[in-house]
Parts: C-alpha cells; sequence; structure tokens
C-alpha cells in the first residue's frame, strides 16, 4: 500500500533532519537563531527525501504542515526550559514528548491521507526503476528507515535517558577506547535486528551475554556501574525489538 510506502519516507526524512542534519552545536546550545535554522533544515530535508519520489501537491503541503509543526514544538519546548529550571527526568520526559508529538504527527498525517484516499503515485521514473530491478519499495523503505534508527537515534536516546544515572567515572578506570561503548551499542542493535529478522530469538541471549562477559569484572567489583549496564543494555534491546515490530 503507498499510503505505508509514504509514511516509512516521512519517517526516514524525520530521522535525517532531527538527528544525521543537526549537529552538536545545533542541539547543545539552543537559541531562536539555531532552532530556526534547524527548522529550515529539517523541512528542507523531508523536501528532498520526497521529491526525488512523488510530484504530487498535496503531499508537498502535508510536508509544509508537517515541518511548521515540528517547528511550533521545537520552540514551545525552547521556551519552556528558558523561563522554568527543568529536572533531569524532566529533561528526559520532556525529549521523549517531544519525539512522541513528532512521530505523531507524521503517523496522522499519513493516516489522513489514505482515509481521504488521496491520489498519490511514485514519479514514473522512479515507478519504472522499481518495476525494471523487480524491486519492492515497502522492503527497501522499511530497511532504511530502521537501520537509521538503530544508529544515532537510539544512541542519544539512551544517553538522554541515562544520563543521570551514569556513575563517576575515575581517572584510573577511565582506560577504555573513546565511544568503544556507543560502537558497541550500535553492533549490539544490528545483530539483535538480524538474529529477529531471520527468527533466530534464542541467538539475542548470547549476544547479551557475550557483552557481559566483557565488562564482568567491573560489573561484579561495581554494583552502580553494575545497574548502569543493565539498563542502557534493556533499553538498545527494547528500542530495537519495538522498532522491528513497528517497522516489520
Amino acid at each position: 500500500m503507498i499510503y505505508k510506502e509514504v509514511a516509512y519516507i516521512l519517517f526516514i526524512g524525520h530521522f535525517l533532519g532531527d538527528y544525521y542534519f543537526q549537529t552538536d552545536k545545533m542541539a547543545n546550545k539552543q537559541n531562536p537563531k539555531t532552532l530556526l535554522k534547524h527548522s529550515l533544515v529539517y523541512m528542507g530535508t523531508l523536501f528532498l527525501v520526497i521529491y526525488p519520489l512523488f510530484h504530487d501537491r498535496i503531499l508537498f503541503l502535508t510536508v509544509f504542515l508537517i515541518g511548521i509543526s515540528h517547528s511550533i514544538i521545537d520552540f514551545a519546548k525552547y521556551f519552556y526550559k528558558k523561563h522554568k529550571e527543568v529536572s533531569d527526568s524532566q529533561t528526559v520526559l520532556l525529549y521523549i514528548f517531544d519525539q512522541i508529538l513528532h512521530l505523531a504527527i507524521i503517523a496522522i498525517s499519513a493516516s489522513i491521507l489514505l482515509i481521504n484516499q488521496t491520489n498519490i503515485n511514485y514519479n514514473a521514473r522512479i515507478e519504472n526503476i522499481f518495476y525494471s530491478l523487480n524491486l519492492y519499495p515497502e522492503v527497501i523503505f522499511s530497511w532504511l528507515l530502521i537501520l537509521l534508527v538503530i544508529f544515532k537515534p537510539a544512541s542519544i536516546t539512551i544517553r538522554i535517558v541515562l544520563n543521570h544515572f551514569e556513575p563517576p567515572i575515575k581517572r584510573e578506570e577511565n582506560m577504555g577506547v573513546s565511544n568503544a561503548g556507543a560502537l558497541i551499542g550500535i553492533f549490539e542493535r544490528l545483530i539483535i535486528l538480524l538474529m529477529l529478522y531471520a527468527g533466530q530469538f534464542t541467538a539475542i541471549g548470547f549476544v547479551l551475554t557475550a557483552k557481559s562477559v566483557a565488562r564482568y569484572n567491573k560489573i561484579s567489583e561495581d554494583p552502580q556501574f553494575a545497574e548502569y549496564y543493565l539498563l542502557g543494555t534493556l533499553l538498545s534491546s527494547l528500542i530495537i525489538i519495538i522498532s522491528y515490530y513497528l517497522i516489520f
């Protein structure tokens, strides 16, 4: 069903614009100028992923409205945090609520197109390419979407949610490879994704066990780190499992 494919493409545009094309400066040092820049980049990204595939005016209008709503939500969150002291737990809740709103608006927009039976068709050239190469757009877009999710969005979400749980690291303990933890998490989610797709659910346990063996000494010696490690592993696994069943 083409509406499902449209929804996938809109979600792809969202994750690209809100995570991959948003610089650390734009995310960490927010002000009206950086928010406006982010809004333009976000809307431009949505148009860039839609335009090569479709030439429907109603879809372009939908993209414009999604971009406007995204900007309104981001500015509302910015002014709320500026005028009110926000705790660590409230920061997490704001982040989660912010993303739920963005994703819900995209889902609702795609649903409205479906309910109204809006006539949406692929660009003739793109459709010919899919047909000649025997490609299934829904499969391609679903895989692209979930791969985008398990990399940067999942890593950032885990970092924000677990930020205030992170135990203090002593200087002599800080001997690991820089950013290795995030890279391990990405490979962990990628392997779990492949195991889910292959239906090898029991193999997921071996993946998590192998990860735990590498940190066994620190887990056994530091209860605070053990709890932080367990939370991170469970959250990482939860994100990929939920994403898999929602997308596939």
